[in-house]
């Protein structure tokens, strides 16, 4: 059981290393407004997460499995308390398996967090270009209700 675990968390930590890839090739498409390339990652970012929820169910799996089995070990037990039940050499490999993916997890947040900061601020610049184009202005109404104002001014001449 052990063993299947540490095979588990090491293959978790494999598709963690091969999303962050992606999310660097994603910044790399977004800055470039590459939107086929950025089409093309987020097909294999999904199948990725994908493969990452299947794995986790049987993580979760595999750790019922050993309450059930190891008489000291309780739902109660962080994964760090339950590694060190595990007979030699199977702690440190577990724990330093549960470290590198927590390592990568970590770095793919930072890299969303990122990418969606960059994707938000270029759509915003694409909605104001389109409002140009358009003759569509938006501003903020303050007081009490809030809210926005919407104009519009007609940019070309339809009469033609």
């Amino acid at each position: 059981m052990w063993q299947e675990l540490l095979d588990i968390l090491t293959k978790l930590g494999k598709e963690y290393q091969a999303l962050a890839g992606l999310g660097q090739q994603k910044h790399a498409a977004l800055v470039g407004v590459d939107l086929k390339t950025l089409e093309r990652l987020l097909k294999r970012e999904e199948d990725i997460a994908k493969s990452v929820q299947a794995l986790e169910q049987q993580r979760q799996a595999l750790f019922i499995r050993l309450y059930k089995a190891v008489p000291s070990a309780s739902k109660e037990m962080q994964a760090r308390d339950i590694y060190k039940l595990a007979s030699p050499p199977f702690p440190g490999r577990l724990q330093a398996a549960h470290d590198q993916l927590g390592r990568l997890a970590d770095q793919v947040k930072e890299q969303r967090e990122v990418n969606n900061l960059l994707a938000q601020g270029a759509l915003g610049a694409v909605n104001v270009r389109l409002g140009q184009i358009g003759g569509t202005s938006v501003d903020p109404i303050y007081g009490r209700g809030g809210g926005e104002h919407v104009s519009h001014h007609q940019n070309f001449e339809f009469k033609a």
